[in-house]
């Protein structure tokens, strides 16, 4: 799927171009979703009211960027590919993302968030098609 490497291209280049400045910071965070590699962690890399991350846990991994208003801002939208996701049968999700951080995208805390998109199912009756779907996700950042 050549929409899987553009966006893997556009978050690695948006890493790299954010790598020269010190302005920004690196935030851990845990939870649930396919943003966490189903239950996991993600390892983000903030500036502003921009951020690229990545994230794995036990039932795959992912890749993405948020884009916020503004960085106070508690909503964030985004764009993420995961490798594969168990709790959703799934394997190469491609998903439009929109997260609500409760103490602001800069700030500390919990975030609840959804996205959706398309995967390519591995298994079962649907080997190989693709299908529209929804996911959900909730996270601490620390």
């Amino acid at each position: 799927m050549n929409t899987k490497l553009a966006l893997t291209t556009l978050v690695l280049i948006a890493a790299l171009s954010v790598g020269n400045t010190q302005a920004g910071e690196f935030v851990p965070a845990a939870g649930f979703g396919s943003q966490y590699g189903d239950l996991g962690g993600k390892f983000m890399y903030r500036e502003d009211n921009m951020a690229v991350y990545v994230g794995a846990g036990v039932g795959g991994a992912a890749v993405g960027f948020y884009i916020a208003p503004s960085a106070s801002s508690q909503h964030v939208f985004g764009a993420q590919y995961a490798s594969a996701s168990d709790v959703f049968d799934g394997d190469g999700l491609l998903l439009a993302t929109y997260d609500y951080h409760l103490n602001g995208f800069s700030g500390r805390g919990w975030t609840l968030g959804a996205g959706v998109g398309t995967a390519d199912y591995d298994g079962g009756r649907r080997d190989g098609e693709s299908k529209t779907l929804a996911v959900f996700n909730v996270g601490y950042k620390f």
